[in-house]
């Protein structure tokens, strides 16, 4: 059975999506076999793993193809009302293979905003018309049958920082999700909220399942697990942020660990203090405490090379440098920050296995 992790935080700029790739590659790198949902309108992700350079008609051709499978025959097929069995079971559309072998992509579309919408509504009216009223429980129901066809063993979801349908029943139906923070206000306001939004979630979902007369709502848990917050795009020194940012990490640790986490253990959708800490412990962590899985500072020039090359800063090699043009200390500071930056993902990448073992 697969295991689903989001990656949700309802303020944008937080790196979600470059996260979401970078866990996505690195657990796919454990030989684990990763799919990863776009299911942003503005399809970012999508854009990271095609290349962001890929020419308009390149695109358009890939879309076009009755051979590669996207959000959009999903949505199509959700909203039509037809058979997500039909649509799985059909061999010629095929998940779009990353450069690492065990990572796969199912692209996003702009028609997804059009489902975010039509799930509003559903949720809103429980015993509505069965088009209306199958529209959340299809949704996981459809990747996740997607998912055990290709031998799946991770989906990762990528999800717009909004508080829409679409998101409610990604993250409600997952098995775990992961919240990215930046340090500074706007992000320790979002986290204060956040404990909110879920409760509301979790209380909206609870009623639609007793209420509903969906055939389909038994595919929403709506419990998935809170497994802890990643801080990134600090400046560091020696290693930590510097003062201005450890303010803000500070203030965010404290607000998930004396809001947000006590609101979803509440409901049943957190893990235990002990159990991060302890997943912390196993990958040799001593500066970091529950809830905070990683301390990442910012990727600086790297990111541009990663974005061209459709990888991971931890995935650039030398000879990618070399490639770009970088020569002398420029070259070494930055082969030295992309081997940092690999430690500090594979570390990542293990606590996630343990956590959701």
């Amino acid at each position: 059975m697969p295991k689903s992790i989001c990656f949700f935080n309802h303020k944008g700029g937080v790196s979600k999506t470059t996260t979401a790739f970078n866990i996505g590659w690195g657990l796919a790198s454990t030989g684990k076999k990763v799919m990863l949902v776009d299911l942003d309108s503005q399809c970012n992700l999508t854009g990271m793993v095609l290349g962001y350079t890929t020419v308009s008609e390149s695109l358009d051709n890939f879309y076009s193809s009755r051979y590669n499978l996207t959000m959009e025959s999903i949505v199509d097929t959700l909203m039509n009302g037809s058979s997500v069995e039909d649509l799985v079971n059909n061999d010629t559309a095929k998940l779009f293979q990353c450069q690492n072998n065990n990572l796969f992509l199912l692209p996003g579309h702009l028609s997804v905003s059009m489902l975010d919408s039509q799930i509003s509504v559903a949720l809103k009216i429980a015993s509505g018309v069965p088009l209306t009223r199958n529209l959340p429980g299809n949704l996981p129901k459809v990747i996740n049958l997607i998912a055990k066809k290709n031998g799946i063993d991770y989906i990762v979801y990528d999800l717009s920082p909004s508080v829409g349908g679409l998101n409610e029943i990604a993250l409600m139906s997952s098995d775990y999700f992961i919240v990215p923070a930046t340090p500074d206000f706007f992000c320790w306001q979002a986290i204060n909220s956040l404990s909110e939004t879920i409760t509301a979630w979790h209380a909206e979902l609870e009623f639609f399942k007793q209420t509903s007369r969906s055939n389909t709502a038994a595919n929403i848990s709506n419990k998935p697990k809170f497994i802890g917050a990643i801080h990134q795009r600090y400046r560091p020194r020696n290693g930590m942020p510097v003062k201005s940012f450890e303010h803000w990490v500070k203030e965010i640790h404290g607000a998930v660990n004396s809001v947000l986490a006590p609101a979803l253990h509440r409901i049943g959708c957190s893990a235990t203090e002990h159990e991060i800490q302890k997943s912390l412990d196993l990958t040799d962590t001593s500066h970091l405490k529950a809830y905070d899985l990683a301390q990442i500072s910012d990727f600086n020039s790297l990111i541009a090379i990663s974005q061209k090359l459709s990888k991971p800063v931890f995935a650039i090699t030398d000879q990618d440098l070399r490639d770009d043009g970088k020569a002398g200390n420029v070259f070494d500071t930055m082969s030295e920050n992309r081997n940092l930056f690999l430690q500090q993902f594979e570390r990542l990448c293990q606590r996630v296995l343990i956590l959701t073992a």
